[in-house]
């Protein structure tokens, strides 16, 4: 399952997409704040704009962050936020997260080829990105291309009142394992609950089925009693063939040659040569 073993292997480069209806913040938080208890040092940018609820739950986790929210006074070039983040990026020995929240803002003012190589360049000097990312304001064309480079996919949403991760993982020998798995988030930001998501296939009661399961025709395509009747008498021609050789008695085979007289010629052959 790919959501269990992200908590306990060290980070990968991660991209959690949500939509308007189910949010993935909360999972976005649970995975950094579970990095950062292992022993990862996090860094966190944020694009959106910070909302009250949002600003208590940093405190909560006591990350520090950054708000980095495009306007007028900032420098929003490509140059200016790549070097915002690769920055100060000692690891002292610890894995290095960059956390940006969320990928969206960027995308309304990049093209994805310039993303992508400023996130490409971010990966070669840290271990790991998590990025969020809204997929309800891109076309899909834009979520395949972040595809590329991230080593993981996490899309969230709900089954049966219940939250669900698809997670699609790219090895390293380029091989791809996919899953869907339920999952829960406590008050103290911990991902708890993670199951497997399976999916029952209906079953299908033969015995609940017509005898005579026929298509809708403008033929007659069944039979009544009468004619199954008259069907059951009539003795095929095999089967009346197979009868009588078997009340007849076997004989053995045998070759009939009838020789015939020979046909001899008067003449001598060899009367028209002079000897």
């Amino acid at each position: 399952m790919i959501l269990k073993d992200l908590l306990k292997q060290p980070p990968v480069s991660i991209l959690i997409q949500d939509s308007f209806s189910v949010k993935g913040r909360p999972l976005f938080l649970s995975l950094i704040h579970n990095y950062s208890k292992n022993g990862s040092s996090v860094r966190y940018f944020k694009y959106d704009s910070p909302l009250s609820s949002e600003k208590s739950e940093m405190e909560q986790l006591k990350f520090s962050w950054q708000t980095c929210i495009f306007n007028e006074n900032q420098d929003s070039s490509r140059t200016a936020i790549e070097s915002c983040w690769s920055s100060d990026l000692a690891n002292n020995g610890k894995h290095l997260v960059v956390a940006i929240d969320s990928l969206s803002p960027l995308l309304l003012n990049w093209t994805v080829g310039e993303l992508a190589s400023a996130l490409r360049n971010l990966q070669k000097t840290t271990v790991a990105v998590v990025a969020l990312v809204h997929g309800d304001v891109h076309d899909k064309e834009t979520v395949q291309a972040l595809n590329y480079i991230f080593h993981c996919h996490l899309t969230v949403r709900k089954a049966q009142g219940r939250n669900v991760c698809s997670g699609v993982l790219r090895k390293g020998s380029g091989k791809l394992v996919d899953s869907d798995e339920y999952y829960s988030i406590t008050d103290q930001w911990e991902v708890k609950d993670v199951e497997e998501v399976v999916e029952s296939s209906p079953n299908v009661v033969v015995d609940s089925l017509p005898k005579n399961a026929v298509p809708k025709s403008t033929f007659k395509l069944d039979l009544n009693a009468k004619e199954e009747e008259a069907r059951s008498q009539v003795v095929l021609p095999y089967i009346r063939k197979q009868a009588s050789s078997a009340t007849s008695e076997t004989s053995k085979g045998q070759i009939i040659y009838e020789a015939e007289a020979p046909d001899w010629d008067d003449e001598d052959p060899d009367d028209d040569l002079e000897i």
